[in-house]
């Protein structure tokens, strides 16, 4: 396997997990960016029920009991909007941030970049004869270690869910 390629394929790797990454960070600032425009509707409702509010005490008492009533239902319309809209922008901040992604999609593209060409090499070794001079313990490691890559790709294969890629 050549420098070059396990190069790419790490740069690869490493670039999908940023994209990852990146959308996961957008995520989050879109949640606290919209927590905070509810919560900024809420306080400027709050503000508002708070001047109709004054304004319509004012004048309830400079009329005494007339029209006016109007006006405190209409700042208590506001002060209710006000008050909701500052509780749902808490409870949207108070929601559990969402999981860091894990980097499972990034760890198979590696499991395959390094093995697929270890393994290609150990066959192709083994069938030009060239591997005629080499010890039969090492014939054995190598076979054991072919096998064993076989089967976590197997093994890894049937874990992953399907609907993951």
């Amino acid at each position: 396997m050549g420098a070059n390629t396990l190069s790419s394929s790490l740069s690869l790797i490493f670039r999908s997990y940023l994209g990852d990454l990146r959308h996961w960070i957008g995520r989050l600032v879109t949640g606290y960016a919209v927590a905070c425009g509810v919560m900024l509707f809420g306080a400027v409702s709050l503000l508002i029920a708070i001047g109709i509010g004054v304004g319509a005490a004012f004048h309830a008492l400079e009329m005494r009991y007339d029209i006016w009533i109007a006006y405190a239902v209409v700042g208590g319309a506001f002060l209710l909007l006000g008050l909701v809209g500052l509780l749902a922008g808490r409870i949207l901040l108070a929601r559990p941030a969402p999981a860091v992604p894990r980097p499972s999609r990034q760890a198979d593209m590696l499991k395959r970049a390094i093995a697929v060409p270890v393994a290609a090499r150990l066959i192709a070794t083994s069938r030009s004869g060239s591997g005629a001079s080499v010890d039969p313990t090492t014939q054995v490691l190598a076979a054991g270690a072919a096998i064993m890559l076989v089967g976590w790709f197997a093994a890894s294969h049937f874990r992953r869910r399907h609907d993951g890629i």
